[in-house]
């Protein structure tokens, strides 16, 4: 218990010391695209559409959905993880800012959705309900995970420019406890609410 305290401890006071800044603005960042993307959807309906689809069946090719359309919890939350682990990684390229790929892509789609049901006669408010309960625990991690990758990304850049790579070791071990202190239990919770409540939900909607 004692240990567990202190990791978490760690990780609070690695978010004082500027981490917790970086998630704030990527949040922002993710607002933005969110709010842009919808509105390009409303000028644009018909490019914007096609779009969703292709996006839609690209989903479904993951393996979250089973045959009869139900989410599977393990492969919604292995997707997920890999995905958070993936957007962290991407930090160990330096230079290159790979992370913020990932923050444009879930920003976008998720304005793009928005649009696509109100063409389709869909209120906005049945969409939020679809999208809110677990996409609180889900969009949260998916900030951690892109600041930590810009983060590492960061640290990488400068221990090149500087010669000194032990800023790295140290950096990769912060990204780590925030993945497995933070984003994990996130996903787990996010996971669960879209397999077990979210339908439910949609189905008292819709």
């Amino acid at each position: 218990m004692g240990t567990v305290k202190q990791l978490y401890g760690g990780s609070i006071d690695f978010f004082r010391r500027g981490f917790g800044g970086s998630v704030a603005v990527t949040a922002l960042t993710l607002a933005g695209l969110i709010l842009l993307s919808f509105a390009g959807s409303m000028l644009f309906p018909q490019q914007a559409d096609g779009i969703v689809e292709q996006f839609a069946q690209m989903l479904l090719q993951k393996g979250a959905v089973d045959e009869s359309g139900q989410i599977v919890f393990s492969a919604l939350l292995m997707n997920n993880l890999i995905a958070m682990m993936t957007c962290i990684a991407y930090g160990l390229l330096p230079f290159i800012r790979l992370s913020a790929l990932t923050l444009g892509v879930n920003g976008a789609s998720l304005g793009l959705f928005a649009g696509y049901y109100i063409h389709k006669g869909i209120p906005l408010w049945k969409y939020l309900v679809g999208i809110l309960p677990h996409g609180v625990f889900e969009l949260t991690a998916l900030v951690l995970a892109v600041s930590a990758g810009l983060y590492l990304c960061g640290e990488g850049s400068a221990a090149l420019l500087q010669k000194k790579t032990g800023a790295v070791r140290a950096a990769a071990g912060q990204c780590g406890q925030i993945m497995l202190l933070w984003i994990l239990p996130l996903l787990l919770a996010a996971a669960a609410i879209e397999t077990y409540l979210t339908p439910v939900l949609l189905q008292a909607v819709l």
